[in-house]
């Protein structure tokens, strides 16, 4: 977008590059000065603090967040996440991402963004479970099904989503609709992350054609937070891409001449943990033609874009390259599928559960599948286009 540089010394931050990505969008649509900054805040801002008796009976004061951004187009939607150290700034920035993830997804849906300031790591599964209700509690009446759904974020799994409903519909009525990402024993669409896996090697092979590259021996590397790195790299070897570098929750692999992905797929599912002696940030520097990158925001900052050898980068969660990495990118002519694009799977998903429980007609797997792919790669389309204008 030719944003130009960050100013030396000056840390990025995901508050700082969603105002200036929405600012370039903004100048380049002609944003009237109010509208500007009525889209730019959120209108709603919650901070809970929760008590929590731990398993050795001390008591643990820890603070709970949502921000909710704009539910304009429909009932908000966005992630929760666990970490320590989080920052409202950067929920903010993550609330108003979703805003406009949804909008461009063409999905009934505002942005919100809850967090839960604690590290999973250093809490027993009761424990978490009890922080998760706790913070449900807290926060109850400003969720719902037609008001704010809730879905996984870092650091939450899927069971989480159960305990969420659970905790809510002890407090109401109703509780169908308040939170996508389930287990799908527990009202969550069947092979949900097999289909978003699959998805998004259906993507990197469009883009991969569009740019006129061969699909046979197409060099890929994969940076993901959760399993669903495994998945798309056993889709793109199927394909007959060579995934040259792999990193997900359980390990990080590199090899110039292909990994094994087949052997490599099996053995995690026996839960047998090969060596894997690259690192995560290791994986964006290897030698290869697609790139795709999912970790916390800002990671793909002007340095470390410069040590990228992908022609094209594939963003597959929220705000990862920020204004200056995103300018090296640009002036090297190297193509980036943007977060908007990269990571609709998590909302088109959401909103495919979300309909389903109020319709109570749930899909089965191949539907979720085949529709998902169906809708990413429309939606790649028709951002395309709007580029070129």
């Amino acid at each position: 977008m030719g944003l130009g540089t960050a100013a030396v010394g000056i840390r990025e931050s995901a508050s700082s590059s969603i105002r200036r990505y929405f600012d370039a969008a903004a100048d380049r649509l002609g944003l009237h000065p109010e509208m500007r900054r009525l889209l730019s805040v959120p209108f709603r801002e919650m901070t809970v603090e929760m008590p929590l008796r731990r398993d050795d009976d001390r008591l643990q004061l820890f603070r709970g967040y949502r921000v909710q951004h704009n539910g304009v187009r429909g009932p908000l939607l966005g992630a929760v996440r666990c970490a320590s150290g989080i920052e409202l700034d950067t929920l903010r920035a993550a609330a108003e991402s979703m805003t406009w993830r949804c909008a461009v997804a063409n999905v009934p849906f505002g942005g919100s963004a809850g967090a839960v300031a604690c590290d999973p790591e250093q809490l027993s599964r009761r424990e978490f479970e009890r922080i998760i209700r706790r913070y449900t509690g807290r926060i109850h009446h400003v969720l719902g099904r037609y008001q704010d759904v809730s879905l996984p974020g870092a650091g939450v799994r899927q069971e989480a989503m159960s305990w969420i409903d659970a905790e809510y519909a002890s407090l109401h009525e109703k509780s169908a609709g308040v939170t996508t990402g389930k287990p799908a024993g527990c009202g969550g669409l069947p092979e949900r992350d097999l289909a978003v896996a699959r998805a998004l090697a259906a993507l990197i092979l469009r883009v991969a054609h569009d740019h006129g590259k061969s699909i046979s021996g197409l060099r890929v590397a994969i940076q993901a937070v959760d399993r669903s790195g495994a998945e798309t790299a056993l889709a793109l070897a199927k394909a007959g891409c060579l995934v040259v570098a792999l990193s997900e929750e359980r390990g990080a692999w590199q090899s110039s001449t292909g990994i094994d992905v087949p052997e490599l797929v099996r053995d995690l599912q026996r839960g047998r943990i090969p060596s894997a002696p690259k690192s995560a940030s290791e994986i964006c520097s290897a030698d290869c033609d697609v790139l795709t990158i999912s970790a916390p925001e800002c990671v793909l900052d002007r340095a470390a874009a410069r040590q990228v050898h992908a022609s094209i980068v594939v963003e597959t969660s929220e705000l990862v390259i920020s204004p200056s990495g995103e300018s090296v990118l640009a002036g090297r002519g190297t193509a980036v599928i943007p977060d908007l694009v990269g990571a609709a799977s998590a909302v088109i998903t959401a909103n495919m559960e979300w309909a389903s429980e109020v319709q109570k007609s749930l899909p089965d797997g191949p539907t979720v599948e085949r529709e998902l792919e169906s809708q990413l790669l429309r939606l790649y389309e028709q951002v395309l286009d709007r580029s070129k204008r």
